[in-house]
């Protein structure tokens, strides 16, 4: 092999390796110094302000298992009920979740049904046009909210310049598996990002099982191809200016997914969601607005081209195979860490492979024409 190959197969081995080092260990692991650096100053605000009103939308499909417990949680919310507007859209379940949300008119739960399955961008769509409050809460039909988290998610409204406030999702397994293990792992690692980002007043993308907005930010979701509206949403209002923040003490809890099959289906849909509007999301790589570009490059652009990375880093190893024991020793590394992820020694890095492959099938169905805006349910643990 000529000299020149190797040399090119070099500077890109140490490029992709910085990449893939940088996403998943440095970036973590430097966040909370960059967080105390440049912490945005805010003006104080007047602690005894009027509460503002809230309408909290749920987008529902086939969700009968989940639905009632989640009407029973939202009751107990410690909220005024005059500022407190409940809008439970059905996308056209094939269940009972209509039937059961129905029961419950008198208690202040809307039911707004649609007559097919259109998809959840087209309901959270409609359901932000019937919505009358200041405030909109967006959540998961499965998604457990602690009794204050109205009053701890609305709080940083007060600041006139925060446009969006994420929740705390903690994730709970009671299946025990290595995928469980994983995707629990996993989900402490976003939780802490999101933490630090949240300081900086710069998330980089919400969480859909528990975050607010004001009503006014909210930017219609296209329909045409599946996206992933809570990031669509949050980085929309990133890019008009305004700022989204972490509330850590706002929680809301959820339980892993069932089984690897429907994990892996929900990875996917994600991945594909993203690189259909990845063009979108550009601006948030304004070299004017360099911390923002920052934090959306190591979270989000990295992350998301990992599989690639990874593919193109292992080839580049392999060509170098001859230059001596570093390169030698890192692709053994490499091919076990990938044995050990294969055989589900370790959850952690299970769920890594999974994650993974799951956004690199996304990436190439991003070029493929969908055949509609539907969506499908996976089960979880609890069920």
């Amino acid at each position: 092999m000529s000299e020149d190959v190797l040399f090119y197969a070099q500077i890109a081995f140490w490029v992709l390796l910085f990449l893939i080092v940088h996403c998943y260990l440095l970036f973590p692991m430097t966040l909370p110094f960059v967080s105390e650096i440049f912490k945005r100053k805010k003006k104080p605000v007047d602690g005894a302000s009027e509460l503002p009103t809230v309408s909290i939308l749920i987008s529902a499909y086939n969700e009968e298992a989940v639905i009632e417990r989640k009407i029973h949680n939202i009751l107990e919310i410690d909220y005024p009920k005059e500022k407190l507007e409940v809008l439970i859209g059905d996308d056209g379940s094939a269940d009972k979740t209509a039937e059961i949300v129905a029961r419950y008119a008198d208690q202040g739960i809307t039911l707004v049904k649609a007559p097919k399955n259109a998809g959840k961008a087209a309901m959270l769509n409609r359901l932000q046009k019937i919505a009358k409050n200041d405030i909109l809460l967006f959540c998961d039909a499965n998604t457990m909210f602690f009794p204050n988290v109205v009053r701890k998610l609305v709080d940083p409204f007060k600041d006139k310049k925060i446009g969006c406030a994420c929740g705390h999702l903690i994730l709970s397994d009671k299946s025990g598996s290595v995928l469980g293990k994983g995707e629990s792992s996993y989900w402490d690692l976003e939780s802490e990002i999101k933490k630090f980002e949240g300081v900086l007043d710069r998330l980089i993308g919400g969480n859909g099982a528990l975050y607010a907005i004001r009503k006014e930010l909210y930017t219609e979701l296209p329909v045409k191809k599946s996206v992933m509206d809570d990031f669509f949403v949050t980085t929309k209002i990133l890019q008009k200016g305004y700022f989204c923040t972490f509330v850590d003490s706002a929680i809301g809890t959820e339980q892993t997914s069932k089984e690897s099959s429907g994990e892996y289906r929900r990875k996917v849909r994600i991945g594909r969601a993203n690189f259909n509007y990845l063009f979108s999301y550009l601006p948030l790589l304004n070299p004017f607005r360099p911390l923002l570009a920052y934090l959306f490059f190591s979270h989000k652009i990295v992350r998301w081209f990992s599989p690639h990375i990874i593919i193109l880093l292992y080839v580049a190893n392999a060509f170098l195979l001859t230059k001596g024991l570093f390169y030698q020793v890192s692709f053994g590394c490499m091919t076990l860490a990938l044995l050990v992820a294969v055989t589900r020694i370790l959850p952690s890095a299970y769920y890594f492979l999974l994650m993974n492959l799951a956004m690199l099938k996304g990436f190439f169905l991003a070029f493929k024409r969908e055949r509609s805006g539907g969506w499908a349910r996976e089960a979880r643990s609890d069920e």
